[in-house]
Formats: structure tokens, C-alpha cells, sequence
């Protein structure tokens, strides 16, 4: 399902119906939130669906065939889902 999918779908099963547009407005209103929130560092937890998390990835050895010697990568950070366990 993609994002005009979800909004349809939305749209169609509220009652009254919504407009699209207004669908479409809280969601990106929520996605913008959500990534705010996760830039802070704070987990963003949704509540029967799951929770978005930063977790770091640290440094690593890998070697380069380009400088002929070992490396090691930069830290970094990840975005990463955890699904709820309410089923």
C-alpha cells in the first residue's frame, strides 16, 4: 500500500468522508513530527503498531582496496522499527 492508497482507504472508511487533501496534511504533519521527535534521540512509540527507534551503529574495521590498508568506518546512527506485540 502506498501513501494516496493509505489516504483513499482513510478517506473511504471515516464517517463522514474526509477530503483527501486534510488526510493527507495529518499524515505528513505526523511523518514530520515523527522525524523530529527521532532526531532528538526520543524513541516514538505508537501504541498496538510499533515503535521507531535510534539505535547507534558503532565503528567498524573493513579494508579498503582503494588505500591498500585496514580502516575503520564511522559511527552512526540508525532509524530502525520495532513492531508491537499486541496482536
Amino acid at each position: 500500500m502506498n501513501k494516496k492508497e493509505l489516504i483513499r482507504t482513510i478517506s473511504s472508511e471515516l464517517d463522514p468522508p474526509m477530503s483527501q487533501e486534510k488526510i493527507a496534511l495529518v499524515l505528513d504533519k505526523a511523518v514530520e513530527i515523527t522525524k523530529r521527535t527521532l532526531a532528538t534521540g526520543e524513541p516514538v512509540k505508537w501504541s498496538g503498531f510499533g515503535s521507531f527507534v535510534l539505535k547507534d551503529v558503532p565503528p567498524r574495521l573493513f579494508y579498503s582496496t582503494h588505500l591498500e590498508k585496514y580502516t575503520t568506518s564511522k559511527g552512526t546512527k540508525r532509524i530502525t522499527f520495532v513492531p508491537s506485540r499486541i496482536k
